[in-house]
């Protein structure tokens, strides 16, 4: 990775791992305060779908924006709307008013396609799967540390984690502001001037759904994200309701599990995924990936034991650790270079109908059978890898880049490699 491209790839992966610390902090707590203002099971649930639904809404709408006008502006408001939305969290003195607080919560954490094109701005194509790894083991670390400093917290009061909470979003909007450059403008000087104009005739700011969506490749690669993600989701879901069936179980050893998931996902995301794609190539840890998350979750059902339900869930962290930068980096490679925001955004906020109803699925699936969304979970994964057998863009492993030809106004994206290891 090239010496001036490192600054602004490890500073994004530092902003993000605080924004999601942000939020960690106040996630486990955000059911018992719902609860408090008289929520139900059904409406504590609502909170977390309409999260996603602002995700699913606005993410692309920001990657868009962020292409048009800078990552840096972007992901300073979206940082300053998450603070306002923990503030009024914290002042909720209702259910409606907390909805509106999470909708708004949602908006401002729907910059992760906007800085994931930092990550495309800064890093040449063979480094593409490096950096969005960083950024996935960013996010990894922030669902980790956050909650642990969530639990602390709340032990000086109920609203403390939701002001703590917005502090650090607010910090982290000052730390941006201070010390991240603006990457877009290296991504133009780049490419040249000429295909500048290029980002006048894609359709304006939502003309990018119907570019991803005429593209085969792009496409099949979006369906892959809502794929993985809507699999991974169901079973994060439902696990604790498992172990407290097979293995009795509460919250405690929970946590702890989650814990250990999360820290095979950030050693595979941070560490493992740049060496694999630089020794067989993006494509092939792609489909690898997928290979592991559809075993582990197909081993997760028969798991009677701890040593079995370790290794399952070892194997299923890993795949999805490989699966999510490797997915990000042929979406970027697959994208024209004045459009890196706006398409990583729709396959995120795509991604997003996974999140919202992943857990509806597995819901309904566990009450049929206690092992049912894990074996439902592993069937989906095998058709993203059904999807994943075709060609992508990506670099010729183990030899010389050889470029194929880009559309008018499109970074060229290196041959493509159709082996397997």
């Amino acid at each position: 990775m090239h010496r001036r491209s490192r600054s602004p790839l490890l500073l994004m992966a530092l902003t993000v791992f605080i924004d999601l610390m942000g939020f960690g902090i106040i996630l486990p707590l955000l059911p018992f305060w719902a609860e408090k203002l008289g929520a139900n099971p059904f409406e504590v649930g609502l909170i977390l779908t309409i999260y996603a639904v602002a995700q699913f809404l606005f993410t692309p709408l920001l990657g868009a924006l962020s292409d048009r006008f800078g990552r840096r502006p972007v992901i300073i408001v979206s940082l300053l709307i998450e603070a306002a939305s923990f503030a009024l969290t914290a002042l909720a003195g209702s259910l409606p008013v907390l909805l509106i607080a999470r909708f708004i919560g949602g908006i401002g954490s729907s910059n992760i396609g906007s800085a994931q094109a930092v990550v495309a701005d800064v890093t040449p194509p063979e480094g593409r799967a490096r950096g969005m790894g960083l950024i996935g083991a960013a996010i990894g670390m922030g669902f980790v540390v956050g909650p642990a400093i969530g639990g602390v917290l709340a032990g000086q009061g109920q609203v403390v984690p939701f002001w703590a909470a917005m502090a650090v979003a607010l910090v982290n909007a000052l730390l941006v502001l201070l010390f991240l450059p603006e990457t877009r403008k290296q991504r133009i000087a780049q490419i040249g001037a000429s295909s500048e104009p290029e980002r006048v005739q894609s359709g304006g700011l939502f003309g990018g759904w119907q570019r991803a969506f005429s593209s085969p490749m792009l496409a099949r690669l979006i369906g892959i994200n809502l794929l993985f993600t809507l699999a991974f989701t169901a079973m994060e879901a439902v696990f604790p309701l498992f172990t407290q069936q097979t293995f009795r179980w509460d919250a405690t050893q929970n946590g702890y599990i989650f814990t250990y998931v999360g820290i095979v996902i950030v050693i595979v995301q941070g560490g493992l995924v740049g060496v694999l794609v630089k020794r067989f190539g993006e494509r092939a840890v792609l489909i690898g990936g997928l290979a592991l998350l559809a075993g582990g979750l197909l081993l997760l059902p028969v798991s009677q034991s701890l040593a079995v339900l370790l290794i399952a869930l070892a194997i299923l962290s890993a795949g999805d650790g490989a699966v999510t930068p490797t997915t990000s980096a042929l979406l970027s490679l697959a994208s024209p270079s004045h459009a890196q925001g706006e398409t990583l955004g729709i396959a995120q906020g795509v991604a997003g109908l996974g999140r919202i109803f992943g857990p509806i699925l597995a819901g309904a699936l566990f009450s049929i059978g206690v092992g049912l969304p894990f074996a439902a979970g592993g069937v989906i994964v095998l058709l993203a890898l059904l999807l994943a057998l075709g060609r992508f863009p990506t670099r010729a492993h183990g030899s010389a880049q050889t470029h194929m030809s880009a559309p008018p106004g499109a970074e060229p994206v290196v041959a493509d490699s159709t082996q397997v290891g």
